[in-house]
């Protein structure tokens, strides 16, 4: 099971004050991730983001810091691995990524701390791209619909260009899917800052039996 949840520096407290504007919609995020923790019994959560090799901090990648006050909140007190994509990541080395979260088992919840565009308003981190609105929208459908491929051949060029961060993180997501058909689900989605804000939900799908099953039932 998947949960993908926006990476605002704003889901963090450090990044906000007496005004808490991000605050409806981490709380949107984490009623999403209790229900999943709820549902899935994860035996370890692995938060998947992206992390830029270059900049040489010596905290936490933000995305897995903002996956950690996720679960806290969530009342995760379990096991939890960080996998940082590096944000320019090809393709061989998402699927080692793929690779080795599949070494892991069944037992794992992927929360995937990841967005879109960060240039759709004139207001936005990035300011306006006329290409932002397109590609999101394919980003947005291919979450709401499993569509595995769509995910995976994002062009990093074009997302680079465009600050759509969360291209590698939504690579892993799709490479661990591709072969199990996801049941997939847009929860929310939204730009109040010009930054393409996502919540969605994917899970294995179940195959449904056979009449020889069904009838045994």
């Amino acid at each position: 099971m998947a949960l993908v949840v926006p990476s605002s520096p704003m889901q963090l407290p450090d990044y906000v004050g007496l005004q808490d504007p991000f605050g409806a919609i981490r709380e949107r995020c984490v009623r999403a991730l209790a229900e999943v923790l709820h549902e899935r019994h994860a035996d370890r959560v692995a938060i998947v983001t992206t992390a830029d090799p270059a900049a040489g901090h010596t905290r936490e990648p933000l995305g897995v810091r903002i996956g950690r006050e996720l679960l806290a909140r969530a009342g995760w007190t379990g096991d939890v691995t960080p996998v940082a994509v590096p944000i320019d990541a090809d393709g061989a080395a998402i699927a080692e990524v793929v690779r080795g979260i599949r070494g892991w088992g069944d037992g794992i919840l992927l929360l995937v701390v990841a967005d879109g565009s960060a240039k759709r308003t004139e207001k936005a981190p990035g300011h306006f791209d006329d290409r932002a609105a397109a590609v999101d929208a394919d980003v947005l459908r291919a979450l709401a619909e499993g569509d595995t491929a769509a995910l995976a051949e994002l062009d990093p060029r074009l997302c680079q260009e465009l600050w759509l961060t969360g291209r590698a993180a939504f690579a892993v997501l799709a490479g661990v899917f591709s072969d199990v058909p996801a049941d997939s689900s847009l929860l929310w989605s939204g730009d109040p800052y010009g930054v393409q804000y996502v919540l969605a939900r994917w899970q294995a799908s179940t195959p449904a039996p056979d009449d020889g099953q069904a009838s045994a039932r």
